[in-house]
């Protein structure tokens, strides 16, 4: 299976992330060119150097034909917190930042899953505690139609894009990700909650279960039968459960929510019954 990580040139973390690619592992420079940059490779991982911005790459899978596209990049948060962070691509409303309205990516749960855990053994491996590490709602561009896809990221300042170590760490979880695409975990879609999802990001951490979409609880009124049902097809596998962050959802919205996904027939669990399960199966 193949993998290609994804740098745009627009973006100062991205090319960061490729520097320590090239410089961690023996990449091999090829004949083949993409946007008048080389291509470079190792195993099953190519390094692909694109011109437009990522969330503006539209339909890559039309013309870099792989299993999976991981691309490197830059976050942006007005609190200016130092962050690893992985996310799928997508819009669950209008199409503020790229891609399509009310259009998502095809989430690959366990390759996110592997991202995020190779993200936090790293940065606690190399004690950058004051790092936020973890997962975020699904968001923003490209259109990615036939290709699975995630976001990678190093937050949230110039400053941010340009640290070493944690191009270093990101480079780590992109050759995590394509050395495990043989990886299955279940997965789950994730409903409510704030945009970096503290729970489902616990969720991804100690339990088995992988984060496939994630819609956070400032779109939970966009939530449809229709918008659900995309949701679950646009993942990469098999969907066991849609877990709710139980407590960060409006009761009104959470009764809607549930009603939906009992008539899709989607196993519905609370996030904290879950991680209850998780340890008491750790305990047995």
């Amino acid at each position: 299976m193949s993998a290609i990580c994804l740098c745009s040139l627009q973006d100062i973390a991205a090319q960061n992330i490729k520097q320590q690619l090239l410089s961690l592992y023996p990449f091999t420079e090829k004949e083949e060119t993409f946007d008048g940059a080389p291509i470079y490779q190792l195993n099953n991982l190519s390094i692909v150097t694109i011109k437009s911005d990522s969330i503006h790459a539209d339909q890559l899978d039309q013309h870099l034909p792989a299993d999976i596209f991981i691309f490197a990049s830059r976050h942006k948060s007005a609190s200016f917190k130092p962050a690893l962070l992985v996310h799928t691509p997508g819009n669950w409303a209008t199409a503020e930042l790229g891609g399509k309205s009310s259009k998502l990516c095809i989430a690959h749960p366990s390759a996110v899953k592997v991202a995020h855990q190779t993200l936090l053994a790293e940065r606690n491996r190399l004690n950058l505690d004051m790092w936020a590490c973890g997962l975020e709602a699904t968001h923003h561009g490209p259109w990615i139609e036939e290709t699975p896809t995630l976001f990678v990221e190093i937050g949230s300042t110039e400053q941010d894009w340009r640290n070493v170590v944690a191009a270093k760490i990101v480079a780590r979880a992109v050759m995590a990700v394509a050395e495990n695409l043989h990886e299955s975990a279940p997965a789950f879609l994730g409903f409510g909650g704030p945009h970096y999802c503290p729970a489902f990001t616990r969720l991804s951490i100690e339990t088995r279960f992988a984060p496939s979409h994630l819609m956070p609880k400032y779109h939970l009124n966009q939530v449809s039968e229709s918008l659900i049902s995309h949701a679950a097809e646009r993942t990469s596998g098999h969907i066991a459960l849609a877990a709710i962050d139980w407590k960060g959802i409006k009761g009104l919205q959470r009764g809607r929510l549930v009603k939906i996904l009992d008539e899709l027939n989607i196993e519905t669990r609370r996030v904290r019954d879950l991680l209850r399960d998780a340890k008491d199966d750790s305990i047995g």
